[in-house]
């Protein structure tokens, strides 16, 4: 028993010494190092991407894509993460992460955090910053890691992550004109004429748009649009959806409203992904909503016609001047 008991005890004091030559080759590693020993310890955050899942008039629902670090060399769970969202120093959204995650020991983790950025706030930040003649901002990420496990003081630790990219600002959409076109004995066409203005410095695409047009109360028409729509950088594009209704769908009063310019509703819905070379945006699947009344649609187009109108006499008066002028030199 006695050579059986010294045969363990051996085996634990190499046990012993094997954890404190570990420890103490950690120690001189941290000493020769210019690392801190937080460095080694405390996860970090690297945020690869963002996509864009939902837009509306209202709001923006991203899935921020990003990996956490954890060089420690045990695993634990992070029972809840909070995180904020800044961009240029200015808070644009703030939320929890709902589930827990289980870091393992030298592993990275990639994990989606999604997010919704209202218009409202994003849009006067983007506008400000557009303003001031910036490109490129920093988008800061601040995370509060609750963790349970011992060796975290105070049950959490903090993270910042913060990466200098393009400024992003959201595709505008707007309906221009709606109009009826070849009125048949079983139904119309309604040709709903939109723009969409993109501000950013990259160009965008809207490809292969899946739509959904509804005037008031009636059941939505739904249709595809293939093709990419491109969008040169700060620039705009037109398009235009063709809607085949049928007087079953719609009934004739209705689309005899439209076609008169009758102050109907309408609801537009677009279902596109986008086309980019922005590392923040590619793959992005979006949903864009504009709706409003007919005859403002049709107030706008008749003002638009008289400005244009109102330009070109301009222009000719300016053009009858030159002549005139063009003579009176010819003469001296």
């Amino acid at each position: 028993m006695s050579n059986q008991k010294k045969a363990k005890n051996w085996i634990i004091g190499l046990i012993i010494l094997a954890v404190l030559l570990a420890i103490g080759y950690a120690l001189v590693k941290f000493q020769k190092s210019d690392k801190k020993v937080a460095d080694y310890i405390v996860p970090k955050l690297t945020l690869t991407s963002m996509q864009l899942t939902n837009l509306t008039a209202e709001r923006a629902d991203v899935k921020m894509k990003m990996i956490i670090d954890n060089p420690a060399p045990i695993g634990f769970t992070i029972d809840s993460l909070y995180y904020e969202v800044f961009i240029a120093d200015q808070q644009v959204a703030r939320t929890t992460y709902p589930d827990t995650l289980r870091l393992e020991a030298k592993d990275s983790t990639k994990i989606t955090l999604p997010l919704t950025l209202y218009y409202d706030k994003l849009k006067e930040v983007t506008d400000r910053l557009a303003q001031q003649g910036q490109d490129s901002v920093n988008y800061r990420v601040n995370a509060t890691i609750f963790s349970k496990t011992k060796l975290i003081p105070k049950d959490k630790f903090n993270l910042k992550v913060e990466k200098r990219l393009p400024l992003v600002t959201i595709p505008e959409v707007k309906i221009t004109d709606i109009k009826i076109t070849d009125l048949k004995f079983k139904g119309a066409t309604m040709q709903v004429a939109a723009t969409v203005k993109n501000r950013n410095v990259f160009s965008l695409g809207l490809k292969d748009m899946a739509y959904s047009v509804k005037i008031e109360d009636n059941e939505a028409v739904e249709g595809n649009k293939p093709g990419t729509i491109n969008i040169p950088a700060k620039g705009t594009a037109n398009f235009t959806i063709p809607v085949q209704l049928t007087f079953k769908e719609m009934g004739k009063t209705l689309i005899d409203f439209v076609k008169e310019g009758k102050d109907v509703s309408y609801d537009v819905k677009l279902k596109t992904e986008l086309v980019t070379q922005s590392n923040i945006l590619q793959d992005s699947k979006i949903n864009l909503n504009t709706s409003g009344k007919l005859k403002t649609v049709l107030d706008a187009v008749k003002e638009n016609v008289q400005e244009k109108k109102a330009e070109k006499k301009e222009e000719r008066k300016e053009r009858r001047e030159e002549r005139r002028e063009a003579r009176k030199e010819a003469r001296k």
